[in-house]
């Protein structure tokens, strides 16, 4: 229903036509009634109805007045004038404020609900334009981001669409840019992930990066591609590197971005192509990591063969060296990771330095690590498969160390066991050991005893020689020393003996002697 508001300086037309005038069949409702203009304009301020049925000659504000006035402040009021003969050059004037339903007193309630219902029909019909026009922005407002996404997937995937499309299609949608070069970012998610997800992102990456003029961005395929207009590319990384930390307040997702280096339009695809390449390096390159063109070599060295002599890594398997196997394997992944190469490539190398590690290994063991080869078509990041085969060689390396520090104990427990039963040799050495007892070669054996044992072969002979000495006094209530001397592989030189002697214990075989008698 319209409000109207009825106006008339006579009061007994005003209550007349306001009681005989069925408002509710005209879709109306009188809402208010005055009589006189200055009223009648002060309750429309207050109430703006729809429709004012007024009188033209009344003291003070006249109906023109009164319309002129209301015209100027609220057009899209409908007037309808109640006016006699004389007063039709008044109603003339009305007309030009867009009055169209004039009637002649006296006018009967046929007549003024005849104007109420065209004037209702011709607001109603306004409405309905208003509700339309309403939808249709409503719509295009819906409809125009999403044309705008695929114009800019289009235009990248496209080869038919040029620079003319862009400037066309750039008029059409309304695209705000006068910038001659942008940058391209395209965000790619690490699986597993939902859509909704990538459009997560793509809403938070728009919001963070708002501040910089963002003509258009879309979705192609999995991919998250934002036209930026030139700005600092410092600055687009710090935006991209807060919107990480917005999207992971929501979502434990890891993303890698790749920015292209700045181009014109004509070259979008070229720059998309650019992008496509870094987001391939991701392989080499933790979750959340962002990719520049500057961080890679436009030459694609990844396309090179990867050769790499691994000969020093297996021996130093073989060896059980730990610290040689990792100073060989970060050798190799330092040169991997300078050089980026082609990421089926370095797989396939991988692979054959994994079975190259894993016949280092026992056949049981090697059994089982073939069984891990399937692991290798999992590994989809440069940490992971160098991790992998750290730890298989380190593993390796390791069980090597320990049957060679075995083997390496036997050893010594045998030159300790030949030295226990010849400690009244003279001419016992370690090299008459190595070449005489164990065919080995002295030097290897005096490192291996050293290293075992901690101390050099010789200062080990003489420490247990002393030892044995001041077992057999302790053992004999009247020793010679001439006779320990010998027993101890002194020989028939008591002398040195009793050097020796006192160098170890601090005191000379014979006060040694007289101690233990006291």
């Amino acid at each position: 229903m319209y409000n109207v508001l009825l106006v008339d300086d006579e009061i007994n037309i005003l209550e007349g036509i306001a009681m005989i005038v069925d408002w509710a069949a005209c879709g109306t409702k009188l809402e208010s009634k005055a009589h006189h203009g200055q009223m009648a304009f002060d309750m429309i301020m207050e109430q703006k109805p729809d429709i004012v049925i007024t009188d033209i000659k009344m003291p003070g504000l006249n109906g023109v007045q009164l319309i002129r006035k209301v015209h100027e402040i609220h057009p899209e009021i409908r007037f309808i004038v109640l006016s006699g003969h004389d007063e039709f050059e008044f109603a003339k004037t009305a007309m030009e404020c867009n009055v169209k339903h004039y009637l002649l007193k006296p006018s009967n309630e046929q007549k003024i609900e005849k104007s109420l219902k065209e004037v209702v029909a011709d607001l109603n019909e306004k409405e309905e334009k208003e509700a339309f026009l309403e939808s249709m922005q409503d719509h295009l407002k819906k409809v125009m981001p999403k044309a705008k996404e695929q114009f800019l997937k289009e235009f990248i995937t496209n080869k038919k669409y040029g620079v003319q499309d862009w400037e066309y299609y750039s008029r059409l949608f309304e695209i705000d840019t006068d910038s001659k070069e942008f940058y391209l970012v395209v965000a790619e998610m690490d699986p597993p992930y939902e859509y909704e997800h990538v459009l997560a992102l793509k809403k938070v990456m728009v919001e963070e990066m708002g501040e910089e003029h963002i003509p258009l961005e879309t979705t192609i395929g999995d991919k998250i591609v934002i036209l930026v207009e030139r700005k600092s590319r410092d600055r687009i990384i710090e935006k991209i590197k807060a919107a990480k930390q917005s999207f992971s307040d929501f979502y434990p997702k890891e993303y890698t971005v790749a920015i292209s280096d700045l181009g014109s339009i004509s070259q979008l695809r070229e720059l998309y192509n650019d992008t496509l390449y870094c987001l391939t390096q991701r392989f080499y390159v933790s979750g959340g990591s962002i990719i520049t063109m500057q961080d890679i070599k436009k030459d694609h060295t990844g396309m090179k063969e990867l050769q790499y002599d691994h000969e020093n890594l297996i021996f130093a398997i073989r060896s059980g060296n730990e610290s040689l196997v990792q100073q060989n394997l970060e050798e190799f992944f330092k040169e991997v990771w300078q050089e980026k190469y082609e990421v089926s490539l370095l797989k396939s190398h991988c692979l054959e330095l994994f079975m190259s590690i894993i016949r280092q290994a026992d056949r049981e063991k090697m059994d089982d690590y073939f069984k891990q080869v399937l692991l290798f078509q999992e590994y989809d990041k440069f940490q992971e498969l160098k991790q992998f085969l750290e730890k298989v060689a380190f593993e390796i390396a390791e069980h090597h160390y320990d049957r060679t520090k075995q083997t390496q104990s036997n050893i010594i427990n045998r030159v300790i066991e030949y030295v226990e039963k010849h400690l009244s040799d003279e001419e016992l050495t370690l090299s008459s050991i190595a070449s005489d007892v164990l065919y080995m070669n002295s030097d290897y054996l005096g490192k291996l005893f050293k290293k075992e044992k901690g101390e050099r072969f010789s200062t080990f002979l003489v420490h247990r020689r002393m030892e044995k000495a001041v077992d057999l006094i302790n053992q004999e209530e009247h020793a010679k020393i001439s006779n320990i001397a010998e027993a101890v592989g002194f020989g028939n030189n008591p002398r040195y003996f009793g050097q020796v002697f006192k160098k170890h214990t601090g005191m000379t075989p014979t006060n040694y002697i007289q101690e233990k008698q006291k």
